[in-house]
């Protein structure tokens, strides 16, 4: 078995390096590293020798290490929204999109259940066709925002840590403004982050509202779809309902799931369960019989031994499998 320990030490060694390298700078030394990392967007390398010049106390290089540090953080959290700064409204929009998608799906599917309801009570042959087409199109709508909740959840996930940075980004700016009273520069960018950081709060809420409003309708389209399904015979559904993804039997009513097929047409077989050969699979074993055993299966027997002869078992010689 290989194991990782080389790199894990190669690892381990370099980051002993780093911090040895860093260990020999004085406070200034630190300071203009982290600047130079940061005009290079080593927004990582520059946070290191940002934060380990602060570590030397030289309070002249206080004020613009927290400076360049507020910088660094805002940076970082700019790169969790993918460099998106307002934050992500198409994230929401499209949320909301698919919510208002799958409340007309619903009342479309909803119709069309009382049309094949009325149709069966008087007795008459429905129209399957604006029922198929409902069907499908609440179909594609579950497919479609059951994909995309995932996404809106990591979506949340890189705000979360967008607002993380930019929090201590405005402390370390109003932390340099403080130290330095001068630095106008430092008490504008704590405000502007600070206006970023509210309204990023405020879409990040109402996505996570959209999300949980996602799955309930999720279910809601789920029941529909079932109770649509139970009124259509198995030769009007349409191909989104005959096209399944993996995931998907939940969707159809308990009393019409059937085996979903394995590659070559054949039905899926537990393990220990015995399954009956169809017409096809028959022929085809009994073909493969005929070309294998073709020619007359040795008997055991030597030559010029009559059935029934016997021998030690040891002797006999017939054809190993």
């Amino acid at each position: 078995m290989k194991t990782a320990l080389p790199a894990l030490l190669l690892l381990a060694a370099s980051v002993v390096a780093a911090e040895d390298e860093l260990g020999s700078l004085d406070a200034r030394e630190l300071h203009n590293l982290g600047t130079a990392r940061l005009r290079k967007g080593d927004l990582a390398g520059a946070e290191e020798a940002l934060r380990a010049s602060l570590t030397r106390d030289e309070d002249p290089l206080r004020p613009p290490a927290l400076h360049n540090l507020g910088h660094v953080r805002f940076g970082k959290g700019r790169a969790s929204l993918k460099g998106r700064t307002s934050g992500d409204v198409t994230e929401l929009s499209v949320a909301r999109s698919f919510l208002e998608a799958a409340d007309a799906d619903i009342a479309d599917m909803q119709d069309q259940i009382e049309h094949l309801d009325d149709a069966k009570k008087a007795g008459v042959e429905p129209d399957y066709v604006p029922a198929q087409s409902a069907l499908g199109g609440g179909i594609g709508t579950f497919r479609e925002i059951r994909k995309l909740i995932p996404k809106e959840e990591a979506m949340l996930g890189r705000r979360g840590q967008a607002v993380a940075a930019w929090t201590r980004s405005i402390s370390d700016f109003r932390g340099a403004h403080e130290l330095d009273p001068t630095d106008a520069a430092a008490s504008s960018n704590a405000d502007a982050i600070e206006e970023l950081l509210r309204a990023l709060r405020k879409e990040s809420a109402e996505l996570e509202e959209a999300v949980e409003l996602q799955r309930r309708k999720l279910e809601e389209l789920r029941e529909t779809i079932r109770e649509l399904i139970r009124r259509l015979p198995d030769d009007k559904l349409p191909p989104e309902a005959q096209n399944g993804e993996e995931d998907e039997e939940d969707l159809f009513p308990p009393e019409r799931r059937r085996p979903r097929p394995r590659q070559g047409g054949r039905s899926e077989q537990r393990e220990g369960e015995e399954r009956r050969m169809d017409e096809q699979e028959a022929r085809g074993t009994l073909e493969g019989l005929r070309n294998e055993f073709g020619r007359k299966m040795p008997s055991g027997r030597r030559p010029g031994e009559q059935p029934g002869a016997g021998g030690r078992p040891e002797e006999r010689k017939g054809r190993d499998y």
